[in-house]
């Protein structure tokens, strides 16, 4: 049985990515997690790069944002990031919106999809 030991700035690095394919697979932007999570996008950089040392609430924020557990940001296994579908980016975008928001953004999509089939 083979046992391997962190670093001390394993975590970080390990935080950093599960934050960022976390992230991605919303299909947000660093500037919209920051927005959700009450922090500032550098910020967010700086801890998807694992250059940061973060709090344990900040670690709250973030996951609370993300919608998932704080064990999920923690697991040492390095998650593969598959690029999201567009549709994944969409739902990403609007699913946590007031449903007056999420009605709005069905009519725009509506109206432009309808405006694009009618052009030649």
């Amino acid at each position: 049985m083979k046992i391997s030991f962190m670093t001390k700035n394993d975590i970080y690095r390990i935080l950093g990515i599960a934050v960022k394919n976390y992230r991605l697979k919303n299909g947000w932007s660093q500037e919209e997690l920051a927005e959700r999570a009450g922090l500032h996008p550098s910020y967010i950089g700086q801890i998807e790069r694992g250059t940061k040392k973060i709090s344990l609430v900040t670690l709250q924020k973030i996951s609370l944002a993300l919608k998932i557990k704080i064990s999920d940001l923690l697991d040492e296994k390095e998650p593969v990031y598959r690029k999201s579908s567009w549709e994944d980016k969409i739902l990403g975008m609007v699913k946590d919106r007031p449903a007056h928001q999420q009605k709005h953004i069905y009519n725009i999509t509506k109206s432009v999809l309808k405006i694009k089939k009618n052009k030649p």
